[in-house]
């Protein structure tokens, strides 16, 4: 079975959230990771790619979609590793990195734990990167500071995050920057947040932490206007990238787990599928969030936003113990 499934682990008392301290050591499994490494938040490009004889074209959707999530379930498989205590490590390939590359890396474990925290711990299954609305809001966001993320919660009301990621120990000023990122939103649609929260993952003695902090107050900073955002574009801009790769590839299958019909799509060199429930559009209208997040095995998981992510066996513990030039020896 592996070790316990939890985000956090030997909490410590460094950072306030709802008046509780949170940080620690991350003790997720690197198979959770991957179920939050599926895109954070991001929105599909606009192009595929398409073999026609001996050249390629270009027409929209789905094949840089997975491009994407292939290129993040590597970042997770490749730069980190589970200690005998189930806790996650470097690996000595991110070791490896020169430091421009580390802060890459770094930048995207962010995002991953933010993701992963919000959706595991305060119940904010949706959260989409405030990229994904750049053209649509440029005249808004123009040369303003910003958080990345915007998000809902399962009873549909709005939250603000920003992640940031380091290579080294924990520096206080770094989320003390993302607390203030977070308070430059006033309103969405019309709505204060329920939550903000800037949120940090860096490395300890080589071990991977978190820390998450709720700002206090307000500051003077120049705020960004009301965000004319809806929560109905936001789910489908969330789903978008899922819903294209699932009904362009021809590849898909369909499977019953637990009482529901899923799409489901393999990346078989990444011993990795990922599906969405064929009755998502009618739970998503009547704004019916999956009731719990939970693993059906030990290497198969579904999400409060109802994605369902299947693992194999390099995914698991004793292959995520050894370094990654050495998983497929053994």
């Amino acid at each position: 079975m592996g070790f316990d499934h939890s985000l956090l682990g030997l909490m410590r008392a460094d950072h306030y959230i709802f008046g509780r301290r949170f940080s620690g050591n991350v003790w997720a499994s690197p198979r959770r990771l991957q179920t939050t490494k599926r895109l954070v938040g991001r929105n599909h490009l606009g192009c595929r790619v398409c073999r026609q004889g001996k050249s390629f074209s270009f027409d929209p959707i789905w094949v840089f979609s997975a491009f994407e999530i292939t290129y993040r379930a590597a970042l997770v498989y490749a730069n980190l590793r589970e200690s005998p205590k189930g806790i996650l490590t470097r690996s000595s390939a991110y070791d490896g990195l020169d430091p421009s590359e580390k802060g890459a890396v770094s930048y995207f474990l962010g995002i991953t734990l933010a993701k992963l925290f919000a959706n595991r711990l305060l119940s904010v299954p949706w959260l989409l990167h405030l990229d994904v609305y750049r053209q649509q809001l440029q005249p808004i966001l123009a040369g303003k500071t910003k958080p990345d993320f915007v998000g809902l919660n399962a009873a549909f009301d709005w939250v603000v995050l920003e992640a940031k990621g380091r290579t080294n120990e924990y520096e206080d000023s770094v989320l003390q920057r993302a607390k203030l990122q977070t308070q430059q939103l006033t309103t969405i649609q019309g709505s204060q947040p329920v939550l903000r929260a800037g949120c940090l993952a860096y490395f300890s003695a080589g071990n991977l932490q978190f820390a998450i902090q709720d700002p206090k107050g307000e500051h003077r900073r120049r705020k960004i206007p009301d965000l004319p955002l809806t929560k109905d574009a936001l789910i489908k801009a969330y789903y978008r990238l899922f819903q294209a790769w699932l009904q362009e590839v021809t590849s898909v299958q369909t499977e019953e787990i637990d009482g529901r019909r899923y799409r489901l799509l393999a990346l078989p060199d990444f011993e990795l599928s990922i599906g969405l429930p064929l009755d998502l559009d009618e739970r998503l209208i009547a704004r019916e969030p999956a009731k719990d997040q939970h693993l059906r095995k030990d290497n198969e998981f579904i999400g409060a936003d109802g994605l369902f992510v299947r693992v194999g066996t390099v995914w698991s513990s004793e292959k995520m113990r050894m370094e990654p030039q050495a998983r497929f020896r053994s």
